[in-house]
């Protein structure tokens, strides 16, 4: 009993400071992103700059951390909850629940590939697909939202809305391809060499929970738009 309540307890803590550095993070790099490059494409006849740059690598890279370390709730509690309280003090836009949802899928993704053993120097191939698929499937989904949002509901609209979202998509696969580079392989060579120890037993309950919380506030994102 002693040892579940310490490990309970040492969860929670490890989930306070993710939380705590996606917060402060999340607050400071927004005055301090350099400006974009001065390169720009045009595609369906939009200029653009090559890259738009934000703080989606922050979260994610914090959403994939979440799934390696916790248990399987943590990756909806841990991105809503930064997400919540620098919404507070920053703001957001209409598609917030979008890009809360959003995160959180990163997150289940990470726990997936934990669950099945993925964590390993070997499977790192497999880890930078897997984290690309997630940042290509929140890009999909939070620019869905935004063609909910913000553009005629044609197929016209959904084109432009999904073009002039490629430089943030060109931004968040770069910028968490490093972060996967310099964050998470070396937390996997740590657990190797045996000096962390990011195993546990899944609960099914807990894992369908998170599941369904995920669900639910997906559905709410479409449902808020639709009445």
């Amino acid at each position: 009993m002693f040892e579940i309540i310490k490990n309970h307890i040492g969860k929670i803590c490890i989930a306070s400071f993710l939380i705590f550095i996606g917060v402060i993070g999340r607050l400071v790099l927004i005055d301090l992103l350099p400006s974009s490059p001065s390169l720009y494409i045009t595609l369906n006849g939009i200029t653009q700059p090559v890259l738009m740059m934000d703080m989606f690598f922050l979260i994610a890279t914090i959403s994939i951390i979440s799934g390696m370390l916790l248990k399987s709730y943590y990756i909806f509690i841990i991105p809503i909850s930064i997400m919540f309280i620098t919404d507070l003090i920053i703001g957001n836009s209409y598609i917030l629940l979008f890009t809360w949802s959003g995160f959180a899928m990163i997150g289940l993704i990470s726990y997936v590939l934990k669950i099945k053993n993925k964590f390993t120097m070997q499977k790192i191939p497999l880890i930078f697909g897997a984290s690309i698929s997630s940042v290509l499937l929140y890009d999909l989904w939070t620019n869905f939202g935004c063609w909910l949002g913000w553009y005629p509901p044609t197929l016209s609209g959904l084109t432009v809305c999904f073009t002039l979202a490629i430089p943030f998509m060109l931004w968040h696969l770069l910028s968490t391809t490093a972060a996967i580079t310099f964050i998470v392989i070396p937390l996997i060579y740590l657990k190797e060499q045996r000096l962390i120890n990011i195993d546990h037993v899944v609960n099914p309950l807990e894992k369908h929970i998170s599941i369904a919380m995920i669900t639910v506030i997906m559905f709410l994102s479409i449902f808020l738009f639709i009445i």
